[in-house]
């Protein structure tokens, strides 16, 4: 092989290798958006889904919207449910939760001195909720149900019961064996700025210990900022009209807009070029009908 022909043969091998690199620079950056992308779509999916949960929970009627503002709320959460089975010397007495069809209560967390327990109260003229404050919590011994409460399985048999003691007992407790309750805590979601400067929504939760609300945990994230629509909050009356923010009459929300916008962590890349077209910015919205609402 002459001198020629080595140079033309390492000409056309270095071609094909800048080619080659090219490709697979290329690639790279389509795979790098894609991720970005499929990131992205995660969180906004992520925050659209556990939002609704717990505002899909809250009873307008008794007020469990607390705070309604453009960039937060502060809502009454539920953390237990069930069914009274029993009683106590001022308080009730719950079934243990069990898997399976079967079971007539259930625990998200521990109930607390300070939650408020609400028991339904029928009437003939309203059927209402009464909260009464959590006076103590303990456990009581595995037993059959009073005559008028639910009929435990063989499971739940061999569980302890829950009792609460209640700070202000109503007049008839026997009268709240068979009726359904529900224990809730106060809850607030908003959007902040965390110590790494990108924005979350967060939740925060209450603590029955101090009285106060917990340290903001993050949920979901990060968004873009407060002022460019990371978490846009918006409340509709019965007419599906806008209401001023904040809401002062809470009991008169009948839906909750949530939108939430993000962007990628990259910017995105034009195909062909070396010109970059920004970050991608992505829009999830989601409205929440609210029971018991006027």
């Amino acid at each position: 092989m002459s001198i020629i022909e080595v140079i033309v043969a390492m000409a056309v091998a270095a071609i094909v290798l800048a080619l080659i690199t090219t490709i697979g620079v290329r690639q790279q950056r389509l795979f790098t958006d894609l991720t970005d992308g499929i990131a992205l779509s995660g969180q906004l999916r992520e925050a659209a889904t556990i939002l609704p949960i717990d505002l899909r929970g809250v009873s307008v009627a008794s007020r469990d919207i607390r705070e309604a503002r453009d960039t937060s709320i502060e809502l009454r959460g539920t953390i237990a449910g069930g069914v009274v089975c029993d009683t106590i010397t001022n308080g009730v007495v719950l079934a243990p939760a069990v898997v399976g069809a079967g079971t007539y209560a259930s625990y998200l967390t521990s109930i607390d001195v300070g939650d408020t327990i609400w028991v339904f109260t029928p009437s003939d003229t309203l059927d209402d909720w009464q909260p009464i404050a959590v006076g103590s919590v303990g456990s009581s011994a595995p037993k059959q149900c009073a005559a008028r409460g639910p009929l435990l399985t063989d499971s739940a048999l061999t569980l302890p019961r829950v009792s609460i003691g209640l700070s202000s007992p109503p007049a008839s407790l026997a009268a709240a064996i068979g009726m359904p309750v529900r224990v809730t805590r106060p809850l607030r979601y908003s959007l902040y700025r965390a110590s790494d400067g990108a924005w979350y929504v967060g939740e925060k939760d209450w603590s029955t210990s101090s009285a106060r609300f917990n340290t903001v945990q993050p949920v979901s994230g990060p968004f873009l900022s407060a002022t460019s629509g990371g978490l846009a909050l918006s409340y509709l009356d019965s007419t599906g009209a806008p209401m001023p923010v904040p809401v002062v009459d809470t009991r008169a929300i009948a839906a909750i807009r949530v939108s939430l916008r993000g962007q990628t962590k990259n910017a995105a890349r034009v195909v062909g070029s070396r010109a970059s077209s920004g970050k991608k910015i992505d829009t999830a919205v989601v409205t929440v009908l609210l029971h018991n609402r006027r």
